[in-house]
């Protein structure tokens, strides 16, 4: 036949799948092969000498691969000797290569030869009749299909040399490989040989082959029924048909997106185990990170990662991961995502990310966004939760992290704690333990101080030494000082807060530092403060009663010095009670 141009028409000239079920003709071939394993089983256990009982070995691994049994074959090579005097001579290593090439021809080449494939048949000498098949079939598993094309072409009698079962296990991926190199009329030579093998004809593996002919010569109608047909089956050809509808509905926008994530879904739960299952799940996650389903996108590419995490896929799809993990956590520590579906979809991956190296770092989001919006109780839990999820990581050598990640963990699980008004378990949380780095050690400091000011425990405030006392402190401790009646320190403190930062200075704070200036005799402060009162105070009220502090010229006085006394004691209980009043508020 010459060769086609028109793939189309080399399709159609391939020939029909048979409707005809195979009858009882294999039986007596399962009947033979039974029976001789047995045979040679038993004469395996009478044989003597290593050489008789590797020659049975063989024989038994050749049967084996004969039959298309690859994992019996290598298990029966396995238990041969290994070369030497009193082992294999070089007849039987020869022999046991070519078997080991079988076994990697029929497996799939999951199970690898002694050498490449390629190079050991490029090293065989002597006749050998096989050579073709195996040849081509490397050069195709190696990617080279214009390569393996051209070997296609010698392949009948290597083909009529091989067991039947032998033959009908690479029938198939020798038929991709000429549709692949568009050699129709190769192709069509070998679809031709299906027909002689029950186990091929109509099957999974024909009709999805079919299909791919169809879709390089350009007809994706015939392509998509051909796959559809194929789809049905059970076998590792109707997976492959499976994802071949998905990715001519998606190439041809006849899938809509949804539709195409429920098939993935539904096929990726008919099969498992493979690198079939990892393009299943690549496809997933691409599908439903393109819907916007990011979740689920994860968990697709997760599903790789617990799976199949020495694979060359799982450390492919790390950095894919780890983006899309970020993504999540930045929508959720943004307030793009609600906050109960945020807490929603941590719980739903984080199990099988917790120990993921960097994943700490993007669930921390969702804490930090729990304290943002008030929820302290459930915050202070997740910093609880990193914080042990990290130390465990260190101890089984997961992940490098330094104390100081730890104790910045405890810092926030504290502060979260405090700021719900639970002091004495943000006590618990921050410990006594001192910070392990320096830029930890004032945030530390400040928080012991918060603490002490809850517990009502001036001094411990005033006693808290920092490098780099913080604003914030300054005002914890200026507040401690008034409260004991250190009326100067009290002053100093307050006034060089109003000269930092006037604007800063809260209506409570002006007047703390109002009344320290009083108490502490400084009229020249007094004065200058009552000038500035509409500004300090941001109250006419508090405006008013604070002028009553301002000294009164004794002619002014309609009163004796004891009533301006009384005056002054009402203007400081009052200014005590508008302090209280604006401290609560």
């Amino acid at each position: 036949m010459a060769l086609l141009a028109d793939p189309a028409a080399a399709v159609a000239e391939m020939p029909a799948a048979a409707t005809t079920e195979s009858g009882p003709a294999t039986a007596p071939e399962a009947l033979d092969y039974l029976e001789r394993r047995g045979a040679l089983i038993a004469a395996l256990g009478a044989a003597l000498g290593p050489r008789a009982r590797a020659d049975l070995l063989l024989d038994l691994a050749a049967l084996s691969v004969g039959a298309a049994l690859a994992p019996e074959a290598r298990s029966y090579l396995d238990g041969l000797p290994q070369p030497g005097p009193e082992g294999l001579d070089a007849a039987q290593q020869r022999r046991r290569d070519r078997i080991m090439l079988a076994a990697w021809g029929v497996d799939g080449g999951t199970l690898s030869p002694p050498l490449p494939a390629r190079r050991q048949i490029e090293a065989e000498t002597g006749d050998w009749a096989e050579r073709p098949v195996w040849r081509a079939l490397a050069l195709a598993r190696e990617g080279e299909p214009q390569a393996a094309g051209a070997a296609l072409s010698q392949l009948d009698p290597a083909l009529d040399a091989l067991a039947p079962a032998l033959r009908a296990a690479v029938l198939p991926e020798l038929l991709e490989a000429a549709i692949d190199a568009k050699l129709w009329e190769a192709a069509h030579g070998l679809a031709q040989r299906f027909d002689a093998h029950a186990e091929l004809r109509g099957g999974s593996a024909y009709r999805f082959l079919l299909g791919r002919a169809a879709q390089a010569g350009g007809n994706p109608v015939m392509a998509f029924d051909s796959y559809a047909m194929a789809a049905g089956g059970s076998d590792a050809w109707a997976q492959r048909a499976r994802l071949a509808l998905i990715d001519l509905g998606r190439a041809t926008g006849t899938l809509p997106p949804e539709d195409g994530a429920a098939l993935l879904r539904q096929s990726w739960h008919l099969w498992r185990g493979d690198a079939l299952e990892i393009a299943t799940l690549e496809r997933l996650a691409e599908v439903e990170h393109g819907r916007g389903e990011t979740e689920a996108a994860i968990r697709a590419l997760t599903e790789i990662q617990r799976r199949h995490g020495d694979s060359d896929a799982a450390r492919d799809s790390g950095a894919r991961l780890d983006e899309m993990v970020a993504e999540l956590y930045a929508r959720g520590g943004s307030g793009a995502l609600p906050i109960g579906a945020f807490v929603a979809a941590h719980r739903r991956v984080s199990p099988d990310l917790m120990f993921r190296p960097g994943f700490a770092a993007q669930a921390e989001k969702l804490a930090t966004r729990l304290y943002e919006i008030g929820a302290t109780d459930a915050a202070a839990r997740e910093y609880a939760a990193l914080r042990d999820q990290l130390a465990v990581m260190r101890d089984l050598g997961l992940e490098p992290v330094p104390q100081a990640r730890l104790d910045a963990l405890r810092l926030a699980q504290a502060e979260a704690l405090l700021r719900g008004g639970q002091t004495a378990q943000a006590a618990k949380a921050l410990g006594t333990a001192p910070a392990s780095a320096p830029d930890l050690r004032d945030r530390m400091a400040y928080l012991r101080a918060r603490l002490s000011s809850a517990a009502g425990d001036g001094a411990g405030v005033i006693a808290t030494r920092m490098d780099v006392p913080s604003e914030s402190y300054r005002r914890l401790r200026a507040t401690a000082l008034f409260d004991r009646g250190d009326w100067a320190a009290a002053r100093d403190d307050y006034l060089a807060l109003w000269r930092e930062a006037p604007a800063r200075l809260g209506p409570a704070e002006a007047i703390r530092l109002l009344l320290s200036a009083h108490r502490a005799g400084d009229a020249a402060l007094v004065d200058e403060l009552l000038a500035e009162l509409p500004r300090l105070a941001r109250s006419p009220e508090l405006a008013e009663i604070a002028r009553s502090l301002a000294p009164v010229a004794p002619l002014a006085l309609p009163i004796g010095q004891k009533s301006a006394t009384d005056r002054m004691q009402d203007a400081d209980e009052a200014l005590r009670r508008l302090e209280r009043v604006a401290k609560d508020g």
